[in-house]
C-alpha cells in the first residue's frame, strides 16, 4: 500500500494535489530563520522570543512559541528532504487513534523523498551543535558528601564567548567569573578545567583573562580583518567554493526530464510490443528492469542536482549576509558587540604566550596579542 508522510502541524510543508509534500514559501523562511539563529548561537529561549517579538505565529496559529516545538523542528529529518515513515501507527481505525511506534511495526527511512528546506550539510551541522550543547550537562561526585550532586551547566548564550573561547592547553571552554576586591567588581574569564580542578588537572598554565582587555583584543582583531572587505569576503567565498566545488552548474534539470520522458516512451513501446506477441518475451523482464532502474537513477540524480543548485544559491545568500554584516562594522567599532562576534567568529583559542588565535567564519585565522591578568 501507499505510506503517507504526515504534514499536519508541520511548519514548512503542505501536500499538493498528488499527495506529495510541497514547500510553503512563507513558512519555509521561518524554518530557515530558526536553523540560522540556532547555528549562530541563539538559545531555544532566544529563538522563541525573537519569533514572538516579530509577531510570527506558530503553525497552529498561536502567538506563543514553545521551546519544545523549536527543539523538535531542529531534529526533524523532513526539513533536509528525508522521511522516516511510520513514526506512529494506528491502533484503532474507528477512532483513528495513533501511538508512538517503538518497534511494533516496521519503520522506513527514505532519503531525498521530497524537496528540502534545509541543506543536508546545515542540518547535520545543527545536530552537531545540539550534541555539543547537550554535552554540557554533567554529573559530578563531590567529596564533601556521600551523595551524588548533579552539576548542570546548561547551555547559555548570554555571552558570545561562552562556547567559542577555548583553552589551547586542555581543550576546555573558558567561563566567565566576577571577582570582587576592595569593594570593586571585575569580570574575568578562566579555563573551566583549571577552575574546577586547579593545577592538579592537565591544565597547569592557562591564563586568566580580564574581560575588558579580552574584549579590546577581539575588537582589534575584527577591525583589523574587516578593514579590507574584499579579502575577508574572498576568503569566505573560497571556502564556499571548496564545499560546493563538485556541484555542476552546467547540468540543467530539464535535460533530465527529456531523458526520463524518452525512457518512459521506451518502456511503453516495450510493453506494447510484448502485448502483441501475446506472451512474455524471454528478455522482457530484463529489459523492463533495465529501463526502470535507469529511469529511477535519472530521477534521483535530477533531484540531487536541483538540491545542489538550491544549496549553492543559499551559500550565495550567506555571502550576501556576510557582506551586509561587514558593512555594518565600518567605520571602526570600539565597543564589544556580542551579536557581531557571534556572526563573524568561529573559535578563539587562548594560549600561554599572551596571544589569542582567532578563527573567523570566513576561514581567516589570525593571532592577536592580549594582556593577561596573570
Amino acid at each position: 500500500g501507499i505510506i503517507s508522510v504526515n504534514h499536519k502541524k508541520f511548519m514548512g510543508y503542505t501536500k499538493d494535489d498528488k499527495g506529495n509534500l510541497a514547500i510553503v514559501p512563507e513558512e519555509a523562511e521561518i524554518v530557515r530563520r530558526i536553523f540560522r539563529m540556532y547555528l549562530e548561537g541563539s538559545s531555544l529561549v532566544q529563538i522563541t522570543r525573537s519569533l514572538e517579538e516579530d509577531k510570527i505565529k506558530t503553525v497552529t496559529g498561536k502567538d506563543r512559541w514553545n521551546t519544545s516545538v523549536i527543539s523538535r523542528m531542529l531534529v526533524n529529518e523532513k526539513y533536509m528532504g528525508d522521511a522516516l515513515l511510520q513514526k506512529t501507527y494506528t491502533v484503532d481505525f474507528l477512532t483513528k487513534k495513533r501511538v508512538k511506534n517503538d518497534g511494533i511495526v516496521p519503520q522506513y527511512y527514505i532519503e531525498d523523498n521530497h524537496e528540502a528546506i534545509i541543506p543536508k550539510e546545515l542540518f547535520y551541522k545543527a545536530q552537531e551543535e545540539r550534541a555539543r550543547r547537550s554535552s554540557l550537562n554533567k554529573s559530578a561526585v563531590t567529596r564533601k558528601t556521600n551523595k551524588m550532586k548533579k552539576e548542570r551547566s546548561k547551555y547559555s548564550s548570554k555571552y558570545a564567548l561562552t562556547e567559542i573561547l577555548i583553552c589551547e592547553e586542555c581543550g576546555h571552554p573558558y567561563r566567565r567569573q566576577v571577582w570582587s576586591k576592595y569593594g570593586q567588581k571585575s569580570a574575568v574569564w578562566r579555563c573551566e578545567n583549571r577552575l574546577k580542578n586547579g593545577t592538579k588537572s592537565n591544565c597547569k598554565h592557562s591564563p586568566t583573562l580580564k574581560e575588558e582587555l579580552l574584549h579590546d583584543a577581539i575588537m582589534k582583531a575584527i577591525n583589523s580583518v574587516v578593514e579590507d572587505t574584499g579579502d575577508f569576503i574572498g576568503a569566505f567565498r573560497e571556502n564556499v567554493i571548496r564545499v560546493i566545488g563538485g556541484y555542476s552548474t552546467k547540468e540543467i534539470p530539464i535535460e533530465y526530464d527529456k531523458n526520463i520522458e524518452l525512457l518512459q516512451k521506451e518502456m511503453l513501446e516495450l510493453i506494447e510490443e510484448n502485448a502483441k506477441l501475446g506472451a512474455l518475451a524471454e528478455d522482457f523482464d530484463d529489459e523492463y528492469k533495465r529501463i526502470s532502474e535507469e529511469k529511477n537513477q535519472l530521477k534521483q540524480t535530477k533531484l540531487k542536482v536541483v538540491q545542489e543548485m538550491k544549496q549553492a544559491d543559499r551559500y550565495e545568500e550567506r555571502l550576501d549576509e556576510m557582506e551586509s554584516t561587514i558593512k555594518t562594522v565600518r567605520p571602526q567599532v570600539r565597543e564589544f558587540d556580542e551579536d557581531l562576534v557571534r556572526r563573524l567568529i568561529n573559535t578563539i583559542k587562548v594560549n600561554q604566550r599572551e596571544r589569542l588565535e582567532i578563527q573567523f567564519e570566513s576561514g581567516i585565522v589570525m593571532e592577536q596579542m592580549v594582556d593577561y591578568y596573570e
